[in-house]
């Protein structure tokens, strides 16, 4: 197939992907981003991805295709792994971040600078610049040229902004991060020096974690008198952006004693001995573990841990797992850590304690509390020999980290088979009895391995389905039935999350299952048939009100209205909204509805009628206004020929 553009430069080695749609444009006389929307309008181009609109209009494959990183136009999307994982939030798209020298050397925008966090040019040793030198607006990406503002400044002659040492050298750590995650050796100019302590400290961080860790400390060391440090107002912005660097630079840079420094301004010192380890550490300081709970950040765990561990006097709470070498220091352990190193539930636990193969004892708190504190050597000596393979059913339910409810239905559904299974009543929990291979097989064999990125669009955990999916049919009972039908597949485990709550499928491959599903029901409640629909469901309650949709059903009470199949066919076959009016009418999504009002067509509800936020057009106006415009073609065809 010959390429739609007659000018098509190849991309450059981590470029923007929405920077090589500029270029594209620019290279053939479009002197906007807004070319895109125009130049698919006239071609009459489909919905396709970023990777489609390249290959068809440049007839660059894949292979030119792996130079180019990031999100894309918001027209065009890009597939998730060019986004290698690093959260939306870490992605500028509100305006344009630069580096005047770069950009006047090499031409493009690089795909680093859309990154929230990076604030300098290591090359150059200077800030990124988001403002007109000129105007001192923020420059868009849909208003100026390629390298102009939409005032017609040039964007390469603002003057340079001095950056500190330690902003230069995390510019740097991002840019080799970049260059590693993506496979691209970039460096053409020699680059900015980085600590060697801080290297090696780094060493096996990939770009999505230092990206979180940059955010965490940075916040909880700037914003911690924030209820929330982590969630900072426009926080893409440079001036909200810098201190939050410069604050996570000086904690690295001097890692980790300007970390416990830090930690000892956070912390109360008046509840050093606090039975509670949140009175003494705070809020801000257990958040900030908690963000930071993933695998290759756990040397800032270890080192929370070690301050812990030095300067807090109290039991070693239930909360906090110490990492070995420091829990080692502690000759007395909660019963809950006794019972995970041993595999058992807590009634096995005070049996052993009351023969005597444990030692344990109840401590008293200054109030009513109190809690059982067991020698750790008595129980690591028991440990030796002593790890059954067979649980009971609260055992079960731990292990697999969910509820003994649930436990006990998936027994019923035929998802786990019991080695003994109690009956009449002989069901207490601990009379039953499951071996560990079972519980490994609803656990995808234990062989699955760890996501580096689970909070990526390419993955979606069993339990975030189940939060927003359970009464579409997609419960967890039903996703597992599925998995072992070989319907859906776990790919990968959450690192964060044991048991079944660590479970991750394939995105696409459930959105297919479910959109499948879907369409094989009869009844829906409000949520899946605003899905089946194309609406949301406040339109879907609108309609209701305006009497437009009708047919409700109420088999779960008054309360939990529903409505059948052939009633929603029946409003498709009626109405035409949506997705549906533009494949109908030809005109694009935002301006179908304002081109048939234009030409007198008007809808029956929508913001111009009764303020509702979807227009519904009855089909039979559309089809008749089709027909007639046909007719006037082809007589005025008629009349020029004759």
């Amino acid at each position: 197939m010959i390429p739609l553009l007659p000018i098509r430069p190849l991309p450059i080695p981590l470029e923007s992907a929405i920077s090589y749609l500029f270029r594209l444009g620019a290279a053939n006389d479009f002197q906007s981003l807004t070319w895109l929307q125009i130049y698919r309008k006239h071609m009459k181009l489909p919905a396709q991805s970023f990777e489609e609109f390249v290959a068809l209009t440049t007839g660059h494959g894949h292979a030119p295709q792996q130079c180019l990183w990031g999100p894309s136009s918001s027209d065009l999307p890009i597939q998730p792994g060019k986004k290698l994982g690093i959260k939306t939030t870490y992605w500028n798209l509100d305006h344009r971040r630069w580096c005047p020298d770069c950009l006047r050397d090499d031409g493009y925008w690089k795909a680093e600078w859309l990154i929230t966090l990076q604030v300098a040019c290591p090359q150059h040793r200077r800030q990124l610049h988001e403002q007109c030198p000129a105007c001192h607006q923020p420059v868009g990406w849909y208003s100026g040229g390629l390298q102009h503002c939409r005032c017609g400044q040039h964007l390469t002659e603002a003057a340079p902004s001095a950056a500190s040492d330690g902003l230069l050298q995390i510019a740097q750590l991002i840019s080799n991060k970049l260059a590693e995650a993506t496979g691209v050796d970039a460096e053409r100019r020699p680059p900015h020096r980085i600590d060697q302590a801080l290297s090696q400290l780094l060493a096996s961080v990939c770009l999505p974690r230092l990206l979180d860790l940059l955010w965490a400390l940075g916040c909880y060391g700037h914003f911690r008198e924030l209820k929330k440090s982590l969630k900072v107002h426009d926080h893409h912005r440079l001036g909200i952006a810098l201190p939050v660097l410069e604050s996570a630079a000086t904690m690295l840079l001097q890692w980790p004693d300007a970390f416990h420094a830090y930690m000892q301004a956070a912390c109360d010192q008046s509840q050093t001995h606090a039975l509670h380890m949140h009175l003494f550490a705070g809020t801000h300081l257990l958040a900030l573990n908690r963000a930071l709970s993933h695998p290759e950040l756990h040397f800032v765990r270890h080192e929370f841990e070690r301050f812990v561990s030095k300067h807090w006097k109290g039991a070693i709470s239930h909360h906090l797992q110490f990492a070995d070498d420091i829990a080692a220091e502690h000759p007395t352990i909660l019963a809950k850590e006794a019972m995970a190193i041993l595999g058992i539930s807590r009634r096995k636990l005070m049996t052993l304690i009351d023969e005597g193969h444990i030692q344990g004892w109840y401590q008293q708190s200054k109030g009513s509390l109190r809690f059982l504190v067991v020698d750790r050597y008595s129980v690591l000596r028991f440990q030796q020999g002593s790890a059954g393979k067979l649980f009971t059913l609260g055992e079960a339910a731990d292990y697999l980290a969910t509820s003994i409810p649930r436990v006990r239905l998936f027994v019923q559904e035929g998802l786990l088979i019991a080695a003994h299974q109690p009956n009449g009543r002989n069901k207490r929990r601990h009379h039953w009895v499951f071996e560990k291979s079972e519980l490994d097989k609803l656990l995808g064999g234990l062989q699955l391995q760890i996501h580096p990125a689970p909070e990526c669009d390419s993955v979606i955990s069993l339990a975030k389905i189940c939060r927003a999916k359970s009464r579409d049919g997609a419960d967890l009972v039903t996703l597992l039935h599925a998995i072992q039908a070989g319907e859906l597949t776990c790919i990968a485990r959450d690192p964060c999350h044991q048991g079944i709550r660590g479970l991750l499928l394939d995105k696409p491959q459930f959105e297919a299952w479910f959109t499948t599903r879907l369409q094989t029901k009869e009844l829906f409640t409000m949520s899946p048939a605003a899905h089946y629909l194309g609406l949301k469901e406040h339109v879907v309650n609108q309609l209701r009100n305006l009497g437009l949709l009708y047919g409700f059903v109420y088999p779960e009470g008054a309360t939990r209205p529903s409505l059948p199949k052939v009633v929603l066919d029946r409003l498709k076959e009626r109405y035409v909204w949506g997705q549906a009016l533009e494949a109908l009418t030809g005109y694009g999504r935002k301006s179908a509805s304002r081109a048939l009002i234009r030409r007198g067509i008007m809808p029956v509800t929508g913001p111009t009628v009764d303020g509702g936020s979807t227009y519904l057009f009855l089909r039979k106006d559309i089809q008749h206004f089709l027909a007639s415009r046909n007719s006037a073609a082809a007589h005025l065809t008629e009349e020029v020929r004759g």
